[in-house]
């Protein structure tokens, strides 16, 4: 029984996946394929299982983010988030890792900084209660980073082949190109750039 119960619900993640891939859709069709060939290899489905035992579930972004407040960590433990975190950037920010994104209030980024938050929760969740090693963490850590921002993953993978994200409705790339997140006095926030202009400032994937 609980082998086909596991079965029955690999079969309805692969559905709901493969059905929210059919969902995307860019003006040309051909790009349309790529999308949806993107999204079932980069993305988890909600319901995807995780090394650490709880599907992959918007619901868990509460959960998470109260793990952020609620667990303190002991130094050898905080070495190894921060070995685990410390160069896994966040699409949004640009190239500020996961530590250096939302250090400071920024009303402009607040709905990404409570994705992230929850992204710091897990992973301190992970160490102090799973007892995960750094790169263990990591890896949850990205998998749920695909989850809750796959638009830009999606999009960074689709400028990667040439093809505009705007063409898709996906964020175009660079999205939070401006401002040191990690640094005392930076500006922080973003600014929507295009592919040329976000080429040429080193911003998106």
């Amino acid at each position: 029984m609980v082998k086909r119960a596991i079965l029955v619900m690999g079969v309805l993640v692969l559905f709901l996946g493969t059905t929210a891939a059919a969902k995307l859709s860019c003006r040309d069709p051909a790009a349309t394929q790529i999308l949806q060939e993107l999204y079932v290899q980069l993305i988890p489905f909600p319901g995807t299982s995780t090394s650490y035992g709880i599907p992959i579930s918007l619901w868990n972004v509460g959960r998470f983010r109260s793990w952020n407040n609620t667990i303190a960590l002991s130094p050898q433990e905080e070495r190894v988030m921060r070995q685990a975190l410390a160069d896994l950037p966040v699409p949004p920010c640009g190239h500020a890792s996961i530590l250096e994104c939302c250090r400071r209030p920024d009303r402009e980024l607040e709905k990404v900084c409570e994705l992230v938050r929850s992204a710091v929760g897990l992973a301190k969740w992970l160490v102090h209660v799973k007892h995960f090693g750094a790169e263990e963490v990591r890896s949850a850590v990205d998998q749920w980073l695909h989850f809750v921002f796959s638009s830009y993953y999606l999009a960074s993978a689709l400028a990667a082949r040439g093809i505009d994200p705007v063409a898709c409705g996906l964020p175009v790339v660079g999205t939070c190109v401006r401002g040191q997140y990690g640094s005392v006095g930076g500006p922080g926030g973003c600014e929507v750039v295009g592919m040329k202009e976000a080429k040429a400032k080193g911003g998106g994937g």
